[in-house]
């Protein structure tokens, strides 16, 4: 039987392993090869709101900023709440291995 503890430190390390790998693969994604995802664009020919935000947070991982924001201004509101919700999730997956333990 697990102890909370190991569990804890299992899934930290998962943490660190899987976010590792994640930023390894979307900084080799090269920022220009993302520009034609948007589906609404596709059909209807014009951008929708959220038209160049995957290219602005590819661009903050490649820290050119300036650029991120020059794809899509809201990235400034988008990008911070969504690196919030992310960890958030992260820190609820490593409690409920503890809450199992208890």
């Amino acid at each position: 039987m697990e102890t909370k503890l190991k569990v804890t430190k299992k899934r930290i390390i998962e943490f660190f392993i899987f976010n590792f790998i994640l930023i390894i693969i979307l900084y080799s994604i090269p920022v220009e090869k993302a520009s034609n995802l948007c589906i609404l664009k596709k059909v209807t020919g014009k951008e929708c709101w959220n038209c160049g935000m995957t290219r602005a947070f590819l661009s903050i991982l490649h820290f050119k900023f300036k650029d991120a924001v020059t794809y899509n201004h809201k990235v400034i509101i988008v990008f911070p709440l969504t690196v919030i919700i992310y960890l958030y999730t992260w820190i609820k997956y490593i409690k409920k291995g503890e809450e199992k333990h208890e």
